[in-house]
């Protein structure tokens, strides 16, 4: 039975368990994972971006159950296990809350996720006090960060004061990561727009900017030839309903939807969320 395609879906293993269609990109995360430890990565909305996260989640939790037959299964280290402290910022609520009270309230309950009781004052002390206490047991801490500018974006050509307000904030959370480096494991961060613009990275100037790198380009996104040998059966009833051949539809489609380029010696890519539709 074909397997069901991930549309809007942004949980690796939610896709895994529940048999949705997976396209294998676990390599970079292995390049990734043994290259270096603070990594950031900028691409459109809806690119994938999220999935990443929740992949490399579940990798340094050891989940091996979700990466059986993936390229990445029989060369990773399934007997080391790293804390994980993940934060979504379009999940946090800080509309509503204010972005300070937003992201203590999401130290608080990754904390108590992890049976952590944090009696450090204030954003800055109780980032720093939950990433050393995570990597107290002996394994170092793994911090993912998704949509990192998105307090700062939400703001813009509505309340500039807010934004700037907020991007000071970031600032002074960011700094934290560079001051615990011994503690830290990895450090993943995406977002939108790239960091060097936004200046909230000042005291974070040790990340590796892989926007626009040459190895990972296809990192996010669709090949050619990933789109043709992951979708074989969607390709054919799509062209049977649309009256087209297989070679026609395909034409059409990469007209459409394969204008993506970030660098330019490599391949361009599809935006997966338009494949999947």
């Amino acid at each position: 039975m074909a397997k069901k395609l991930p549309l809007g879906l942004q949980d690796f293993r939610g896709i895994i368990e529940d048999g949705y269609k997976y396209v294998d990109k676990t390599r970079y995360l292995y390049q990734l994972a043994t290259s270096g430890k603070y990594f950031f990565l900028s691409r459109p909305r809806r690119f994938g971006k999220s999935i990443t996260v929740s992949t490399l989640h579940e990798l340094f939790s050891g989940s091996r159950e979700l990466f059986q037959g993936l390229w990445l299964e029989d060369k990773w280290d399934w007997t080391k296990k790293y804390p994980v402290l993940r934060i979504s910022f379009t999940a946090i609520g800080f509309p509503s809350l204010g972005l300070p009270a937003a992201l203590e309230q999401e130290l608080d309950l990754i904390a108590k996720q992890n049976g952590i009781r944090l009696e450090a004052q204030g954003l800055a002390g109780r980032f720093r006090e939950l990433i050393g206490t995570l990597a107290a047991g002996g394994a170092r801490t793994v911090v993912l960060i998704d949509e990192y500018d998105a307090p700062i974006i939400h703001y813009l050509g509505k309340d500039l004061e807010m934004a700037i307000k907020n991007r000071e904030t970031l600032r002074e959370f960011y700094t934290v990561l560079k001051d615990c480096d011994t503690l830290l494991e990895l450090v993943f961060l995406t977002g939108v727009s790239k960091f060097s613009k936004t200046g909230i990275f000042s005291g974070l100037n040790n990340l590796v900017d892989l926007t626009l790198h040459p190895d990972y380009a296809t990192m996010l996104g669709y090949t050619q030839q990933e789109l043709e040998s992951n979708f074989p059966e969607e390709i054919a009833a799509a062209a049977q309903k649309l009256k087209l051949d297989r070679q026609e539809l395909l034409d059409q489609m990469r007209e459409w939807y394969n204008g993506y380029r970030f660098h330019q010696a490599e391949e361009t890519v599809y935006n997966p969320v338009s494949v999947n539709t």
